[in-house]
């Protein structure tokens, strides 16, 4: 009993906080995320071919993927203890297969070291990146205010802000969404709101600082990445001014007549090649709203976000938890959101970005 004594706390050691969860996240997600990471470099199937063929095709570019993430010396040693492992089997000598296989750990520390430093670097970026985020309450005499965002990686490329402007007296509410995910879109959201700071600061009117937020935003903006955002000035009577340049539309809840408006006025998304037509389409709309209204501001990874069955959570649903609700605070409105899109997806991975501003007129 005592000789087993070592065993067992090596075996309890290796195996703390380890459930069946873990182990079935790995096999279901894990996996599959890890395939969606080398299926670029998977070339198509050719139409056709038997499925012998096509399974040793696939195995081989599955193979040859991972071996050029690797960088060339790793590369070099994977590849050698893959020809000592095989001389080693082929000849019967242990020596060899011990050889191979400490080179194979040595090689899994140091991509495991790669791993945990740049694990390290996000979740730094996730804590800078959180505290950019205005903090509530939010304070302003003619409306309740709340607000939530959340990534679906570390970090993301959501954005909102509210930004008091004591020089025109005016509360700014701004949400936005960089195409794209992860560190890029992120480092791209910390820009914008530098940018769009600086100009509410500069100017009162929404229009002419989305304006010049595109035309600071738009040259240091990669190709593959644009912008789309919906900026609101709230003055000091409670009168709101809005201007939305490809993003989706406003929710605008009507508390006496108990009818939705969608607030859509026109617009075209930062980083387009518009040809000199987004400041001609470009058009500021008046809201006016009653006591109890309600304002929903939202980015696509609300109404996008999808279940196990690929179906999305849709407007309809947001629009009926807000009717649902509507006599309650913005602070329980936001809350029951994230509570049923949360109970929607279930299982489902989280594929994008999530963020909503929501304001009740008092």
């Amino acid at each position: 009993m005592a000789a087993g004594n070592p065993i067992k706390r090596l075996f309890d050691l290796y195996t703390s906080e380890l459930s069946f969860d873990e182990i079935e996240r790995m096999i279901k997600k894990e996996s599959a995320a890890v395939y969606e990471f080398y299926k670029t470099e998977i070339p198509k199937p050719i139409p056709f071919q038997n499925k012998f063929n096509r399974s040793i095709v696939f195995i081989r570019s599955l193979f040859n993927a991972f071996l050029l993430k690797l960088s060339p010396a790793r590369r070099v040693f994977y590849l050698s203890a893959l020809l000592i492992f095989v001389v080693g089997i082929l000849s019967i000598n242990n020596a060899y297969l011990i050889f191979s296989f400490l080179i194979l750990n040595i090689l899994i520390a140091f991509e495991l070291a790669d791993k945990l430093i740049v694990k390290d670097d996000i979740v730094l970026a996730k804590k800078i990146q959180e505290s950019l985020m205005p903090e509530a309450p939010f304070n302003n005499k003619h409306f309740e205010i709340a607000a939530h965002s959340q990534a679906a990686h570390e970090v993301g490329g959501d954005y909102f802000d509210i930004i008091e402007s004591p020089k025109t007296e005016k509360t700014f509410v701004v949400i936005g969404d960089i195409s794209g995910k992860g560190m890029a879109a992120a480092l791209y959201m910390v820009r914008v709101q530098a940018i769009l700071q600086f100009l509410i600061e500069k100017f009162s009117d929404t229009k002419k600082i989305t304006v010049e937020l595109k035309k600071y935003f738009a040259k240091k903006l990669k190709r593959d990445y644009f912008l789309t955002i919906s900026l609101a000035s709230i003055d000091k009577r409670g009168k709101i001014k809005f201007v939305r340049a490809g993003h989706s539309p406003l929710i605008h809840f009507k508390s006496k007549a108990k009818i939705f408006c969608e607030l859509s006025p026109t617009g075209i998304g930062i980083g387009f090649n518009d040809k000199g037509m987004f400041e001609k389409t470009l058009v500021e709309a008046t809201i006016k709203c009653e006591p109890n209204d309600i304002l929903c501001f939202y980015t696509d990874g609300v109404t996008e976000a999808m279940n196990i069955r690929r179906t999305q959570f849709g407007v309809e649903r947001l629009k009926n938890i807000i009717v649902e609700n509507n006599e309650k605070s913005v602070d329980e409105i936001k809350e029951k959101i994230l509570e049923t899109i949360n109970r929607f997806r279930g299982d489902a991975d989280i594929s994008d970005d999530l963020s909503i501003v929501l304001l009740k007129a008092k």
